[in-house]
């Protein structure tokens, strides 16, 4: 698969047709390593997968665009990194909302059953990050929801992730190397878990 050239040309289409805003200050350089990534992340998850998973999660015409899956909402501040996560999770026929900041993501929450969350902590900054989780936590056992929500950040620093873990974030990922991965990992345990669940019943 080839990945076209950026410039501001494209980046302009690309945030028109993803209908997010563009950030003042986006470095094509990084921009490009995150595309690239994900490509690469689901090359590797369509080899190992009976599924087509790149021609699904690019846009295949062939399918339906709403899932009848269980429903994740994600969030981030930066339309480029929910159209990543909408990419990577599409492969689990999941019923997927994003939402670019906090008040959106609570109403969105209060009118669905969201079983899943993944959101980034910096939304822009970690203080509505923290406020955005408690809140969620709250509303869902509230709802009496079993939500798992998992928080995602570039910050290295240790003391976020005891943070969020201490707001009740059942996991907790930084962006490395090799975030993608990790995350279709994680989300692939927990959508196992939640069949083996049902099953019991």
């Amino acid at each position: 698969m080839a990945l076209i050239d950026l410039d501001d040309e494209f980046l302009d289409l690309f945030f028109n047709i993803t209908n997010t805003k563009r950030p003042q200050n986006v470095d094509l350089l990084s921009l490009k390593k995150q595309l690239i990534c994900v490509v690469e992340t689901l090359k590797e998850l369509n080899s190992n997968s009976k599924k087509p998973i790149i021609s699904k999660a690019l846009g295949d015409s062939t399918e339906s665009e709403e899932s009848s899956g269980p429903a994740i909402l994600i969030v981030d501040d930066l339309g480029v990194i929910t159209y990543q996560l909408k990419v990577l999770l599409s492969q689990f026929d999941l019923d997927i909302d994003c939402s670019q900041e906090i008040y959106d993501a609570v109403n969105k929450f209060k009118k669905r059953n969201y079983l899943y969350v993944v959101m980034d902590l910096f939304i822009p900054t970690e203080r509505e990050g923290f406020i955005l989780l408690t809140e969620l936590k709250k509303m869902a056992a509230a709802q009496g929801v079993r939500t798992v929500i998992g928080v995602i950040t570039a910050s290295p620093r240790k003391e976020i992730e005891q943070q969020c873990k201490a707001r009740g974030a059942d996991f907790f990922l930084e962006k490395n190397a090799d975030w993608q991965n990790q995350l279709c990992n994680i989300m692939n345990e927990y959508i196992n878990a939640g069949k083996d669940d049902e099953e019991d019943y």
